[in-house]
């Protein structure tokens, strides 16, 4: 998990529905209300007042929706009188997690998160580890001004057309996760975390290449992950869909310098850059 982009939301109990903000999430935080609340006793059911202050890009690989998702349902529960409302519970109100639940232990604790997957279709992902990331170490964000990952029915359809993982390309994720990327963020190996983080996003860019046109869903990430692979860097990887990649960096002058770098190259300037940092930590309410 990172600390940006952040969602901020602000609620409070009111005589009728409102939702303030950016017009393209109203209806999204709408339904998520209306969601959470249909799950309720009726006399529970509060009308409140949500306002959106800060938010997650949609379809950039944030995980934006379930985020959203869980703040409103925790929110809604709140306010409904609710106390200590199970993750899985709340999940299960406004439908997120039905295929990774990782989002959903991010907004619980947040940290480096490892999905052991799940048996049932009903249940959510089990989390087999979760231990602090670095704060030392840095992530400088890439993305393109105008381009989208898939999300929705696009992305439903496109795990439709995808052919079964194999069962070694499955197995050969798991070691590299359990017996290189998580013993590495443990010991603070950043050039062995560096090598596993590509590795993996490698590989699983590779499978999903008949969907998204190559191990990175945009040309130009394609690109950039090229030139600063060429420099050094060598963890970096895709999130999700995409478009936006991730590189990993020892130390924030590290990465100020090479966010700097390309933001004052005019090649690149159809490309946002930005660094973030790693969160240790849930979700935070506040109650004023």
């Amino acid at each position: 998990m990172i600390d940006a982009p952040r969602l901020v939301l602000k609620a409070r109990r009111q005589t009728q529905d409102a939702v303030l903000g950016e017009t393209h999430l109203i209806s999204r935080v709408t339904e998520f209300l209306r969601r959470s609340r249909e799950h309720l006793a009726p006399q529970d059911r509060v009308a409140c007042q949500i306002q959106i202050l800060e938010t997650v890009p949609s379809h950039c690989g944030f995980g934006s929706g379930t985020q959203l998702g869980l703040a409103v349902a925790s929110l809604i529960s709140r306010l409904s009188g609710e106390s200590q409302v199970p993750l899985p519970v709340l999940a299960r109100r406004v439908q997120r997690g039905m295929r990774s639940a990782v989002g959903l232990y991010g907004f619980q604790q947040g940290g480096f998160l490892v999905d052991g997957g799940r048996l049932d279709a009903n249940q959510l992902g089990t989390l087999v580890a979760r231990v602090p990331f670095p704060d030392e170490w840095k992530f400088v964000l890439a993305k393109p001004v105008s381009a989208a990952g898939l999300s929705g029915e696009a992305e439903q359809s496109a795990f439709a057309r995808q052919p079964p993982m194999p069962s070694s390309l499955t197995a050969e994720l798991c070691r590299i996760v359990l017996m290189d990327w998580l013993p590495a963020v443990i010991e603070r190996d950043f050039s062995r975390c560096s090598e596993s983080m590509f590795a993996f996003g490698h590989a699983v860019g590779d499978f999903f290449t008949p969907t998204q046109g190559g191990v990175f869903a945009h040309p130009r990430m394609a690109e950039w992950a090229d030139v600063i692979r060429r420099q050094g860097i060598e963890g970096v990887a895709q999130t999700s869909w995409g478009p936006t990649l991730a590189a990993l960096c020892d130390s924030k002058t590290h990465a100020d310098q090479l966010c700097r770098d390309f933001r004052q190259d005019p090649r690149w300037s159809d490309c946002t850059f930005d660094v973030v940092s790693p969160l240790n930590h849930g979700a935070q309410l506040q109650v004023a």
